[in-house]
């Protein structure tokens, strides 16, 4: 009795460390032990507007144990380039793609596609997505409606809320990226009732210096909006050709609208915290990585505005200029 006693513990001891043994392989079965590889296809990569993004790339990668590589890229490339580089990237062995899409629109099919290969984060705009119940991808960016709405209060600060008979010009960036549309219609919509014209809004990923000189002989803006970094490059450098300038204010992160900022060409700019968003970006990932369980979430990032009285204050010297550990 003793020995049939003794058989029955040792197979109950035996099958529940079977038990935990299954139960821990399940709840482990995503975790892994290698360094992860997150590519990141932006456009434009080597350019300046991207320097405090790629930062924070840089940092969670170290924080995270994570191979990382920023994709050299041109200027303005089309989805069907971007998706070329995107299935380069994860057949040569990425596991997670951080990924500024150029288009937002009829993208659903290339997302699905990718986050059903590797782990997908949109960073800067959103696009057009199926239902993704099982968060093998997700979003982050700013709120880019409030940031239209706030860079319309700059504005309007700056001239004391009197607008009556001021033209503006805008330099609306890319409008089939979800961000620039969103930003159009909440700086718009803050604006219109102002008692200001919208002279003229035009984008040309091209020769756009010469088009604001263009509309500016067709109608002259007093104040001239951009609503990305490339935008208010192109703003700032044309009011320093002028005898009499206009106001320029903008969406900005590069140390050139920075300087056009500290020299005054600039009258406000507001900024994204794009070092977090690069952070973020590769440590979401790193999470998803380390545990399939773990859903991908949407996720906006703060923003501030910087004008020549605050330009030098340490919350937003740490936002324009990140240190990486």
């Amino acid at each position: 009795m003793k020995n049939r006693n003794l058989f029955i513990l040792v197979v109950a001891i035996l099958l529940f460390i079977t038990f935990a043994a299954s139960t821990s392989a399940l709840i482990l079965s995503g975790m892994r032990e290698d360094s992860p590889e997150v590519s990141v296809v932006i456009d434009d990569s080597g350019s300046g507007r991207w320097t405090t993004f790629i930062s924070g790339l840089e940092q969670a990668a170290k924080d995270n144990n994570i191979k990382l590589n920023v994709v050299s890229t041109g200027k303005n490339l089309s989805l069907s380039q971007q998706y070329k580089l995107i299935n380069e990237e994860i057949y040569d062995g990425a596991d997670g793609i951080v990924f500024q899409v150029n288009s937002s629109r009829g993208t659903e099919n290339m997302i699905s596609d990718i986050s059903n290969k590797a782990v997908l984060l949109l960073v800067d705009t959103s696009a057009d997505t199926d239902v993704d119940v099982e968060g093998r991808s997700a979003c982050i960016q700013v709120d880019n409606v409030e940031l239209g709405r706030a860079l319309a209060n700059e504005v309007r600060i700056a001239f004391d809320n009197k607008l009556e008979g001021k033209k503006i010009g805008i330099i609306t960036g890319n409008l089939r990226q979800n961000a620039l549309a969103e930003r159009f219609k909440g700086f718009t919509e803050n604006i219109e009732t102002s008692g200001a014209e919208i002279a003229w809004s035009d984008y040309d990923p091209v020769s756009m210096a010469d088009r604001v000189v263009r509309r500016q002989n067709e109608s002259e803006a007093d104040i001239i909006v951009a609503l990305d970094n490339n935008g208010l490059e192109c703003a700032a450098e044309y009011a320093l050709k002028q005898e009499s300038a206009p106001a320029i204010f903008g969406v900005g992160i590069s140390i050139k609208n920075v300087s056009y900022l500290d020299d005054g060409l600039i009258t406000s700019m507001v900024v994204p915290n794009e070092y977090y968003m690069g952070y973020q970006s590769v440590a979401a990932i790193a999470r998803r990585l380390d545990n399939k369980l773990t859903p991908m979430e949407d996720e906006k990032i703060p923003f501030r505005v910087v004008n020549r009285d605050n330009l030098f204050d340490e919350s937003n010297q740490r936002i324009l200029f990140p240190v990486v550990h």
